[in-house]
């Protein structure tokens, strides 16, 4: 089976949704990526194309109708709500990219999906949709557990999280927490620094990043509640679990995972005090429990396997 997997820039969703998981398939398909769209694409005569979210080209429904006519099956990967909330740095962008995103779930053959809940929103677009939910290989070198812990509480990701950072803003006290992603050339991430106060570290490239859970021993993922949040996944639990750190959330979807490692946040100035009291010796224990379940329920090695069940 050929199989086209559209990805121009590697970027952390690529990464999950595409790069990653379709690498460790190498062996079982002919996979080629394709890092632009035009009508090379056909040559290739594919028997299946895969992308996210949308179709980097103008005329995205009538590439998806010739690709379907040549005898290509053709899969979008949806793993966000296409509607942002006003306060998003990419608000302004997505007025126009919602609609992109929409007629591609309208007119692919198959949707791939995070979980159910999202799953419910693209229901009404495509009903031929199917979970394959975010999952890690722990055989990646930087995904392998940290050597050594102390109690440092710390946070990994992009600054689209904002909003949600500073949720947990006047609630440190004498603590300084590390916000792990900064870019120092981003205005954005400018403006988070100059509005919170942490240890910055600069950000690594998604083959990379997970070293950065090496710089903190306890995670935190605080996220505003609106229905766009509500759509993210549980990336933040798995690779804090994945690099054996306990992890405090917000109480919210998707934030559902009911295990030892996993504290689910009411009030993050409690909470912040409970974590700077956890003691060494807890927060391995934690951490190396929360370890064993995502290993169990989210080894990309076995979720690829629901993959190639659709393919």
């Amino acid at each position: 089976m050929k199989i086209g997997i559209v990805s121009k820039n590697d970027t952390g969703v690529d990464y999950h949704r595409l790069l990653k998981p379709f690498s460790l398939l190498a062996d079982r398909y002919d996979i080629t990526r394709c890092e632009g769209i035009s009508s090379d694409v056909f040559d290739y005569n594919f028997d299946v194309v895969v992308f996210s979210r949308l179709l980097p080209i103008y005329k995205q429904r009538q590439f998806i109708k010739e690709l379907q006519k040549r005898g290509t099956y053709v899969i979008v990967d949806v793993d966000d709500l296409w509607l942002l909330p006003n306060n998003h740095v990419a608000s302004k962008a997505n007025k126009v990219m919602h609609k992109q995103q929409v007629e591609a779930i309208l007119h692919s053959d198959e949707v791939w999906t995070t979980h159910e809940h999202l799953g419910g929103y693209i229901n009404n677009l495509n009903r031929n949709w199917h979970v394959i939910p975010n999952a890690i290989d722990p055989n990646e070198a930087q995904w392998q557990p940290k050597k050594t812990y102390g109690n440092r509480i710390g946070w990994a990701g992009g600054v689209t999280h904002f909003h949600d950072l500073m949720l947990t803003d006047g609630c440190w006290g004498e603590t300084t927490p590390v916000i792990c992603g900064f870019n120092k050339t981003d205005p954005e991430w400018v403006r988070l620094a100059n509005s919170f106060k942490a240890d910055y570290i600069e950000a690594l490239d998604v083959f990379n990043y997970g070293y950065l859970y090496d710089q903190f021993d306890i995670a935190i993922a605080p996220l505003e509640d609106n229905k766009f949040t509500r759509c993210k996944s549980n990336l933040k639990i798995i690779e804090a679990g994945m690099k054996g750190l306990p992890i405090f959330v917000q109480n919210i979807h998707p934030y559902t995972d009911d295990t030892k490692g996993v504290y689910k946040v009411a009030n993050w100035k409690d909470t912040i005090h409970q974590a700077e009291q956890m003691v060494v010796d807890r927060i391995m224990e934690d951490g190396q429990s929360l370890r064993e379940y995502v290993l169990t329920n989210y080894d990309l090695n076995k979720v690829n396997e629901r993959r190639t069940r659709r393919l």
